[in-house]
């Protein structure tokens, strides 16, 4: 139980807002008597919900992620060069902690919805919050706020564990099928996501919006190949494949040729269809 112990002074009871205490495999509040199971490595404030389809662990690094991952992680790592090495993050959504090795040297809370061997708090903030008010200097919401059925509920809940001016910092797809079924509510335009920060309280301190115009191209055919082909005749599928494989490698000549991903402010650019947007929210 070190993770817990080590979390108890960030977190609280969500009843009352008092203090928690460790003991025997079960975390308590001596207030109100609630108390809160431990895996070993993590609180457990609430249930997984039902039919979630836990993700397996990835190996991530050069050569091994998408152009929008890849865009991340230097978005990441560009935001928190801005942060004192003493700022607490709270990674939202933090699954088997992809983004962990950004910010492993800041102090640090992993928190989702299912407990993963990585995971410090398992919780679900638009239906109750265990952190404690005013504690938070970033909290990352790394491709997760489309997994999120009530996100402005989310925000909003965060804020409270904000400290002033503190900053939220998301990457969230646009262009991508439906993933981590059936834990996959929406896409939201930059225009969604600016009345969503200012409905709950925040500022949008930067927007961009990230351009892959092949990388929608090679989407298109992983759909065909994977769900198109499937079921054709012998014939019929071979030359399907052939067809695809070609178009595959002009698509991968055109890319490393001209059309290279980009970065855009969303409301000034002429392609309509990005592939995700990377934003800074800061508290009012």
């Amino acid at each position: 139980m070190n993770k817990p112990k080590d979390i108890l002074m960030n977190v609280v009871c969500p009843r009352c807002q008092s203090d928690l205490k460790s003991g025997d495999h079960v975390i308590h509040c001596e207030k109100c008597g609630q108390s809160f199971s431990t895996n070993g490595n993590a609180i457990l404030f609430a249930e997984p919900p039902a039919g979630i389809n836990p993700s397996e662990i990835r190996e991530r690094g050069a050569g091994k992620d998408t152009a929008w991952r890849n865009a991340n992680g230097i978005f990441l790592k560009d935001q928190l060069r801005k942060l004192s090495k003493d700022a607490l993050i709270l990674d939202v959504g933090a699954g088997r902690g992809d983004f962990l090795p950004f910010y492993s040297d800041f102090p640090h809370i992993l928190l989702d919805v299912y407990p993963y061997p990585e995971i410090d708090v398992v919780c679900d903030l638009t239906r109750l919050n265990p952190l404690r008010a005013f504690s938070l200097d970033v909290i990352l919401l790394m491709n997760v706020l489309e997994h999120v059925a009530a996100p402005l509920d989310l925000l909003r809940s965060m804020r409270n564990i904000l400290k002033p001016h503190g900053k939220i910092i998301v990457a969230i797809p646009f262009y991508l099928k439906i993933h981590q079924a059936p834990l996959d509510f929406q896409r939201l335009t930059h225009f969604a996501l600016h009345d969503l920060a200012e409905k709950a309280g925040y500022s949008v301190q930067h927007l961009e919006g990230f351009y892959d115009p092949c990388g929608v191209i090679e989407e298109s055919l992983r759909y065909y190949r994977f769900w198109a082909i499937q079921g054709q005749g012998w014939f019929a599928r071979k030359f399907g494949q052939a067809v695809l494989w070609h178009m595959q490698f002009l698509t991968k000549m055109l890319g490393d040729l001209s059309v290279q991903p980009y970065l855009r402010d969303p409301y000034q650019a002429e392609y309509p269809a990005p592939t995700g947007y990377q934003l800074v929210l800061e508290k009012k």
